[in-house]
């Protein structure tokens, strides 16, 4: 039991240590935030998201000035009459809605960002651009070019 409460917490101060520069953002009941990294070069900033078994068609990215909002949803295999008969004895996965917002460190070219998912990593890469604009991005998976 010991060993489960201080997995736990690692994890929480995993999380909070994320938070740095962010803020709490303000979640509706049942939605959750993937962990994400965000990393800057000179030539562009990148996100990278954990998000193993959300499919990449249920995935919306979009940019509105230096703000990029990613959403989708993650369904649980093991809901509804699949569960049944089932008691559950552990449960760490979140599933549902998720929902995450990146303030950028600068403006970037919508027009040229890209998103990948692959291995249930979505890599999304943002050039860096004189004026920020909004754009939507369309993600692609490993198996697309």
């Amino acid at each position: 039991m010991t060993r489960n409460i201080l997995v736990q917490w690692a994890q929480i101060q995993r999380k909070l240590t994320g938070l740095s520069d962010h803020t709490l953002e303000p979640h509706g009941a049942g939605t959750w935030s993937p962990n994400t990294d965000v990393y800057e070069s000179a030539d562009d900033v990148v996100i990278k998201m954990e998000l193993a078994g959300v499919p990449a068609e249920s995935v919306h990215i979009v940019l509105e000035n230096r703000v990029v909002r990613v959403e989708g949803l993650r369904r649980d295999p093991q809901s509804g009459e699949s569960a049944a008969g089932y008691r559950f004895r552990q449960m760490e996965i979140e599933y549902g809605v998720f929902s995450r917002t990146i303030e950028l460190p600068f403006a970037v070219d919508g027009g040229q960002a890209r998103a990948r998912m692959q291995n249930g990593v979505l890599s999304v890469r943002l050039p860096r651009a004189r004026e920020a604009d909004g754009h939507r991005i369309t993600v692609t998976t490993e198996n697309q070019p």
